[in-house]
């Protein structure tokens, strides 16, 4: 197969990524992650895991971005420094967003379910709605970045047969997680956010159909946004 493909190394990072998708679904639905990291009881191993996964995640989109970038022959000065700045505030606010929602999601499952007095009002729009609208944000800036800079920094290597099943299927992972996360969570602000994104992977995709991410957002989201329609419709 390595004799076959276009985009090796490429392959390598999006099946991380999909081994990432993986992870975070086992963290979060195993039963064993419930128990507590120390014997404070701070905080859970599931907790902590997405805390770990998350800094994994974005580690992640900085080598696909690199990537993107060393494997193009054009060269464009002033685009590095935008995308990176662009980069670093996805980063920030990413972060934020695990930093928040991980700790308000461990104190309003475990102490706030029965009962909301005022603080418990607090810790729960920080878990449901401020937490969830920052991540949004910044997973969406993340993940333009890296479309733009597949973008602006094209590679000349057209995908050849093999490439295109293995973006299929690793983009696929993703898609299971998107409807994973529409159909059977509660998710407020985050259909609009990935269909958006969808539109903008798909348009992108239009302008240059030959870009081996553009291709794979394009069918990561589309597929998430249509199984999740079918799911709804049932």
């Amino acid at each position: 197969m390595p004799g076959r493909l276009a985009h090796g190394r490429l392959h390598v990072l999006l099946a991380l990524n999909s081994l990432l998708v993986v992870l975070v679904s086992v963290n979060r639905k195993s039963h064993r992650t419930l128990e507590f990291v120390a014997d404070n009881q701070f905080l859970r191993r599931v907790e902590a895991g997405n805390i770990v996964l998350g800094l994994c995640t974005v580690l992640l989109y900085c080598l696909v971005a690199t990537h993107l970038v060393r494997d193009s022959p054009r060269r464009r000065p002033g685009a590095p420094l935008t995308l990176s700045v662009m980069f670093t505030a996805g980063v920030y606010l990413y972060g934020l967003s695990l930093g928040d929602h991980e700790i308000t999601n461990y104190l309003h499952g475990r102490f706030c379910s029965q009962s909301l007095p005022e603080i418990c009002r607090i810790v729960a729009f920080n878990d449901d709605v401020f937490s969830d609208v920052v991540f949004l944000a910044g997973f969406t800036v993340l993940n333009t970045v890296v479309m733009v800079t597949q973008l602006l920094f094209p590679t000349d290597r057209t995908p050849r047969p093999w490439d295109n099943v293995l973006i299929v299927v690793n983009a696929l992972f993703v898609g299971a997680a998107i409807t994973a996360n529409l159909a059977f969570e509660k998710a407020e602000f985050d259909p609009f956010v990935i269909a958006a994104t969808a539109v903008l992977a798909l348009t992108l995709l239009k302008v240059s159909p030959r870009q081996p991410m553009l291709r794979y957002y394009a069918v990561a989201y589309s597929a998430g946004l249509l199984a999740t329609f079918v799911l709804k419709a049932r």
